[in-house]
């Protein structure tokens, strides 16, 4: 006999034992009124309970409902000792007979897996154990008589002192408590009920429904015992009856596994007539929610039944697997709850194995399709079927994407020319596809058109028969790849270079590129223009522009470019077609392939020639104004000296004179002093002069016009002169006068003009200043500084100054200078 059996006959055993130690006290009990009713009832109740725990126990021992449920029975015959006429056992009694109301709630609130899922409900259990522990044995210790009504000669072996305010008090606190665990748990076990679903609604409806009631009849019990004894007497039957049907529930739940196995012949018909499998498998399990997972061996996984892969775990459900001829087939996802009926599921699973086999090679087959359907669907490139007719029959998402169509359905039936030709072409599309038939051989081409949504592509096509089993043309499969991106690239191409090409042409620049061995392999114009040479006597051939003697400069340009250097900002020489030699800037850089090797490298000359006229004649300016500036204080040394200084030095010595005569000649002082009067002024009239030929006062004090109307009225030359009406800047009218000073005393002196003509004005930003005279002409701007001086001064400012001067014909001398 094994250890099983061992231990369910010794249970058995104690049960029988506490079933006959029960009923002995029940007949011998001398305050027991109704014996063969509280036999018929509470013996019952117990051995319901302890029979159906054997018998989980026996059917699933590694569920521990079966072992919750015999404790439920084994601690209900602890209340028969209530019944006992000694007072020792009648307070053993009253002490351990509520132990059972503890395991009845665990049992409820454990089912139907045997285990607490939540840390609350094993508190509840807890407290449950504790109240009812700890209010009986405090009843017991403060209460002599604890049931007077029904016992009054049954008392309390461990009182220790009675309290009738105590009592109540105890009485009041012990059934609230209860009623307050009673009521949480009764809401926990309709609540679990409410919201489970499938089979586990199934599995927990007769027990959890059977509990509820008993938990509901004694709540109503214990809260009208409190007010009247009598009253709730014939709850506690009631109670009796109802807490005696929980085991029953068990037991009609096992019955109902047992009678859901005999109805798989039920299943096996519904197979017959076709129902689909996973109805018919739902349907005997009682599992709307079962899905099927069919093994496919190559992929080493499970899909669904249209092939879309499951997850290795699902979530919230248990996994049946079923074999069919030694090998995998399939697994059953199922409520977890079926767990607890293995019978049943292996029951189904045996029956349905062979079918589950043909569903698992159709899955095979559907995952295939849906590999390739993937596979097609997710190509960059258009497919799509053709038929005979020229009907598109089938398409994979880019086609359909291309198509530019809302629904794909709206493409599918469409000729293919008028869904991706454009109209222009697709009377010659239809035409070529007619003549292709009956055969269609594979021919390719490109086309574009514009799609429905107004978008242009350029699809590059190719096309291949598709054969029946009868070797006709069935479809005709069309394979598209979109280049407009690699067509739009191409032409940005083309605009680039075309770009390039004109900025080189259209370059100032002399611009040549050179191969790797020094050969010119670019001249665009402007080195044309700027060398001599044409591109077609260049081109292919070495350097010809370069100067003697600098071919190791040459030399040590490219060997740098050459190794990846950009070389810039040097200045040489180069040689014209002429032989003459042209100043340049150069500037050169490598050119690089895609892998970042150096293939050819790039030059550019810039002529200089009139950049360096400017610098020459910028350093001239400079040593012209130097010049001038040194030969103006020489000039006004010389004057000063030669005029001012000398009438104050002979003034100096008239006043001595003078002074050595006043007391002894007083009229020979007079005649000296009215002399040193006279030189006096002279010399006030030199410095005048000289301050004049400095900066004009009246420039200063009066303006432009004053001045120039000042040095009209000292020309010997009659002149003509027009001012604008507002002042310029000090710095351009200093300019303009020192211009038109200038001018008059060049036309005083070489001209011999008869008429002068002066004309300022303001045109476009810029003082124009215009001087014109009806000399000789044939002024040379060379000969002498003046002229050159005052260009330097117009320059100076930003402007410029021009002279026309031809033999006979007069000179105009022209100042622009910025405002």
């Amino acid at each position: 006999m094994s250890a099983r059996l061992l231990f369910l006959a010794a249970a058995a055993t104690l049960g029988l034992a506490l079933v006959g130690a029960a009923t002995l006290l029940v007949i011998t009990s001398d305050h027991e009124d109704n014996k063969a009713t509280t036999i018929a009832l509470a013996v019952t109740a117990g051995i319901s309970f302890i029979a159906s725990g054997l018998v989980a126990v026996w059917r699933r021992p590694e569920n521990r409902t079966g072992y919750l449920l015999a404790a439920v029975g084994y601690l209900w015959f602890f209340g028969a000792l209530n019944e006992s006429n000694n007072d020792w056992l009648f307070t053993a009694g009253g002490a351990l007979g509520s132990l059972v109301f503890g395991a009845f709630i665990h049992l409820l609130l454990a089912f139907p897996g045997g285990r607490l899922a939540r840390r609350r409900d094993l508190w509840l259990v807890l407290s449950t154990y504790a109240l009812v522990l700890t209010g009986s044995v405090a009843t017991l210790l403060l209460v002599e008589v604890p049931n007077p009504k029904v016992c009054p000669g049954c008392r309390s072996t461990i009182v220790v002192g009675s309290n009738d305010g105590l009592e109540t008090v105890l009485t009041v606190i012990v059934t609230a408590l209860s009623l307050a665990l009673l009521a949480t748990v009764l809401v926990i076990v309709v609540t679990r009920y409410l919201r489970s679903r499938g089979a586990l609604r199934r599995a927990l409806g007769p027990v959890l429904g059977a509990g509820a009631f008993a938990m509901f009849i004694l709540a109503l019990q214990v809260s009208i015992d409190t007010y009247s004894v009598g009253a709730a007497e014939p709850l506690e039957w009631v109670f009796l009856a109802a807490f005696a049907t929980v085991p029953l529930a068990f037991l009609l739940g096992v019955l109902r596994s047992r009678l859901a196995r005999s109805g798989v012949g039920d299943l096996l018909l519904a197979l017959g007539r076709g129902t689909p499998i996973r109805d018919a498998l739902a349907g005997a399990l009682a599992d709307p929610t079962l899905e099927i997972a069919y093994w496919l061996p190559e992929r080493e996984r499970f899909v669904s039944a249209d092939g879309k892969p499951l997850p290795d775990q699902p979530e919230g459900r248990a996994t049946t697997l079923v074999d069919h001829a030694g090998r995998p087939a399939a697994a059953l996802l199922h409520d977890p709850m079926l767990t607890h009926e293995p019978e049943l599921v292996e029951a189904v699973v045996a029956a349905a194995g062979l079918w589950l086999d043909n569903e698992r090679l159709q899955a095979k087959l559907r995952a295939e399709v849906a590999f390739l359907e993937a596979i097609v669907n997710a190509s960059p490139s258009l497919l799509c079927s053709v038929d005979r007719e020229g009907r598109i029959a089938n398409l994979n998402d880019a086609a359909w994407q291309a198509s530019g169509y809302v629904e794909e359905n709206d493409v599918k039936g469409q000729l293919f020319w008028d869904a991706f030709v454009g109209p222009e072409a697709r009377t010659e599309a239809r035409r070529r596809f007619e003549e292709a038939a009956p055969a269609h051989e594979a021919v390719s081409f490109e086309h574009t058109f514009v799609n429905q949504l107004g978008e242009r592509l350029t699809i590059a096509w190719s096309t291949a028969p598709l054969y029946d089993e009868d070797g006709s043309v069935r479809y005709v499969v069309c394979g598209g790849l979109d280049i407009t991106e690699r067509e739009q690239q191409h032409r940005q191409l083309q605009a680039s270079e075309e770009r390039l090409r004109a900025a080189i042409d259209a370059s100032p620049v002399a611009i040549v590129e050179y191969a790797l061995d020094d050969t010119i392999t670019r001249w665009n114009p402007a080195a044309e223009r700027i060398f001599g040479w044409t591109a077609e006597q260049v081109i292919g051939g070495k350097a010809r522009h370069q100067p003697p003697g600098r071919e190791a400069e040459l030399a040590e340009l490219f060997r740098r470019v050459r190794d990846g250097e950009v070389y810039m900002g040097v200045e040489s020489k180069r040689v014209r077609s002429d032989g003459s030699q042209v100043n340049v800037a150069i500037a050169a850089a490598p050119i690089r392939d895609s892998d970042g090797q150096v293939v050819s490298h790039m030059a550019l000359f810039a002529d200089i020639t009139e950049r360096k006229r400017h610098e020459e004649e910028l350093l001239a300016s400079r040593a012209r104004i130097v010049q001038a500036g040194d030969e103006a204080r020489r000039q006004l040394e010389r004057n000063l000296h030669d005029g001012a200084q000398q009438r104050l030095v002979a003034l100096s010595i008239s006043l001595r004179l003078a002074q050595s005569k006043v007391s002894t000649d007083p009229d020979a002082a007079e005649a000296v002093l009215e002399g040193a009067r006279t030189e006096l002024a002279a010399a006030l009239d030199d410095l005048r002069e000289l301050a004049r030929g400095i900066h004009p006062a009246v420039l200063t004090d009066r303006g432009l016009r004053a001045a120039v109307e000042a040095l009209a009225a000292r020309s010997p030359v009659p002149v003509e002169f027009e001012t604008p009406d507002e002042a310029l800047p000090r710095p351009v009218e200093a300019a303009a006068y020192y211009v038109i000073a200038e001018e008059l005393a060049n036309v005083i002196k070489h001209a011999g003009a008869t008429m002068v003509n002066v004309r300022v004005a303001c045109e476009d930003g810029r003082a124009v200043i215009a001087v014109s005279d009806d000399g000789v002409g044939g002024a040379d701007p060379g000969d002498g500084s003046g002229l050159s001086g005052l260009a330097d001064r117009v320059e100076a400012l930003g402007g410029s100054l021009s002279i026309e001067s031809p033999p006979g014909g007069g000179t105009r001398v022209t100042a622009s200078i910025p405002l």
